[in-house]
């Protein structure tokens, strides 16, 4: 009897000394706000025809967030937090992480006016057609913008200097023109010539919008509103960021 005590005694230890341990807890904060990214992606993806299971989703959800608890755990009591490497990596990534939520809460944030949108959209439906000389210096272009000022019409600049490089022959998108060009020729109105010479491929180009139309094509204002309201909040969000690196040193 007294055997079988002893022995039952060593299993009921051996058996506590494999016990699994218990999974650690999640602030509910943690997870609600994980699950409701999910959910927010999936609405994203109208292609989806499935409905998720926002049962099933939340209990991933806890199980992942637990899982890399534990990892987590497990590498600082490694030390890796100490690790001059693995610490560069994380602040690296935590400054990633910061700059995306940053420029989240600028398009977030952004206020978009009625006459913006219907500036904006303008912009995204113009197409243009464009007259073009080039030259192979910067003072024979501003010489050729003399002679323009004087009264020379821009078709008979163009005759004065045969074009080179290839005609814009028939309308383009406005916005969808490389840089610099999209900048510099999108806003132009009919007639108009580039103030200064654009520089491209070592080339000096004076442009001229010769005509301006609306894309045939274009959906109707009022039924890509929400669509053209969240591009030109990313167009507004960019624009900020790229201010904020220029007046920190940093040029795009």
């Amino acid at each position: 009897m007294k055997y079988q005590t002893a022995a039952a005694v060593i299993m009921a230890t051996a058996v506590a000394g494999f016990a699994v341990a218990k999974a650690p807890d999640i602030d509910p904060a943690r997870i609600d706000s994980e699950v409701a990214r999910i959910l927010k992606q999936a609405e994203q993806r109208p292609e989806s025809k499935q409905q998720p299971d926002g049962k099933a989703i939340r209990q991933e959800v806890v199980k992942h967030l637990q899982s890399i608890e534990i990892l987590k755990n497990a590498a600082l009591k490694a030390g890796l937090d100490k690790d001059p490497e693995v610490r560069n990596q994380f602040l690296t990534m935590e400054a990633e992480f910061y700059a995306a939520q940053y420029a989240d809460y600028l398009k977030r944030t952004a206020e978009i006016s009625n006459a913006e949108l219907l500036k904006f959209y303008d912009q995204q439906t113009r197409m243009i057609k464009i007259q073009q000389v080039s030259f192979d210096t910067p003072e024979e272009a501003r010489a050729a913008q003399e002679l323009l000022l004087k009264g020379l019409s821009f078709e008979e600049l163009t005759k004065r200097y045969p074009n080179q490089q290839p005609a814009f022959e028939d309308f383009v998108m406005a916005r969808q023109l490389r840089q610099p060009l999209a900048g510099i020729l999108g806003p132009m109105n009919r007639g108009e010539v580039t103030h200064n010479p654009v520089e491209i491929e070592n080339k000096f180009f004076l442009f001229k919008i010769s005509e301006v139309q609306k894309d045939p094509q274009a959906p109707p204002f009022d039924l890509i509103r929400d669509q053209l309201t969240q591009l030109l909040k990313e167009d507004k969000a960019q624009q900020q960021i790229h201010q904020l690196l220029r007046e920190n040193g940093i040029e795009q």
